[in-house]
């Protein structure tokens, strides 16, 4: 998925940053250390606190890793067992090789740290409950259906007064890879950023040209403002498809599978308060009868083949329902 010899140029240092605090939760922001605790056989025995920036810290006793978050005042606590260090690092270190592609690596790391979730290694908040640790093969081969080779990812924040990009992203795929990736910067002499902010309803079709001049034809566009990416991550679940429906999202080009979903999304948000009740006014049974019909279909989709995520063994739009609730104030 990422090449060895990936190709950084053009990059925007402030795009980049605006990029993680727009990925980070906002409680994140607020405090954005981390704190690592060594203890002894359970999370409330502590041997030694670190603090991401200020180094070894005393504390008083705790009852749970998110009080000690708290009285930190960092984002998040890693507690690890003194005695599944070594083990945790002999599993690692058994598995990874030089070739290795580095999100293999990442998922082998994982692997490894979900083995051990809550017998030797416990967090707050507790992702590792949360998310998946699926094999490196299915991820390349969904990878490798839903974007086509020798075609560019593009994505872009605008700021709200529209006065200048807030973030970018462009990434070329090819032979399975992402082997190069840039910023706005890379074509910015074609399209001044200003320029583009000012009008990006309309010119972003600009900006797509000089994306497959320089880089190659994006088979996968985003375009929205930063206020528009706020409701969204933060929203209800069916925000997306408000700002889709409202035309605060714009997605040009976007790929059969992506539209299928969006589809199904869109008429879930515009049906959703009149199904509602139509729903109350149904007897128990029937709207018993109705979910089970619903999952049933979904479960045939996906058993099928048909549905865009069937390989990976997870729906990654059911994992983000999940993460949400990290991303509200």
């Amino acid at each position: 998925m990422l090449s060895a010899e990936l190709e950084l140029a053009d990059l925007d240092a402030r795009h980049l940053r605006n990029w993680w605090r727009l990925l980070s939760p906002p409680h994140a922001l607020d405090a954005p250390a981390w704190a690592l605790v060594v203890v002894d056989g359970a999370p409330t025995k502590p041997i030694k606190v670190i603090v991401a920036g200020r180094g070894a810290v005393d504390t008083a006793p705790y009852a749970s890793l998110a009080e000690l978050a708290k009285r930190l005042g960092v984002g998040a606590v890693i507690a690890l067992d003194r005695g599944v260090i070594r083990a945790l690092s002999e599993e690692i270190e058994g598995v990874l090789q030089p070739a290795m592609d580095g999100v293999a690596q990442a998922l082998v790391a994982l692997r490894a740290l979900k083995k051990h979730a809550n017998r030797g290694i416990w967090t707050e908040p507790s992702l590792l409950d949360v998310l998946p640790a699926p094999s490196y093969e299915p991820l390349q081969k969904t990878f490798d259906l839903l974007v086509p080779d020798n075609s560019a990812l593009v994505a872009y924040i605008i700021d709200d007064d529209r006065a200048r990009i807030h973030a970018s992203i462009i990434a070329v795929k090819r032979g399975g890879d992402i082997v190069r990736a840039g910023t706005h910067r890379a074509i910015a002499d074609a399209l001044p950023e200003a320029v583009l902010a000012r009008d990006w309803p309309t010119s972003y079709e600009r900006a797509l040209v000089a994306i497959e001049k320089r880089f190659a034809k994006p088979s996968l566009a985003v375009f929205l403002e930063r206020a528009t990416w706020q409701r969204i991550v933060g929203g209800p679940t069916d925000q997306l498809a408000r700002e889709l429906d409202a035309k605060h999202v714009v997605i040009d080009p976007s790929p059969t599978w992506l539209m299928g979903l969006l589809s199904g999304a869109a008429v879930a948000a515009m049906a959703g308060r009149a199904a509602r009740g139509l729903a109350n006014m149904l007897p128990q049974s029937a709207r018993d009868r109705a979910s089970a019909l619903a999952h049933r279909a979904q479960a045939v989709m996906k058993e099928s083949g048909a549905h865009p995520f069937a390989l990976l063994g997870f729906d990654p739009i059911e994992l983000w329902q999940r993460l949400r609730q990290h991303y509200k104030e």
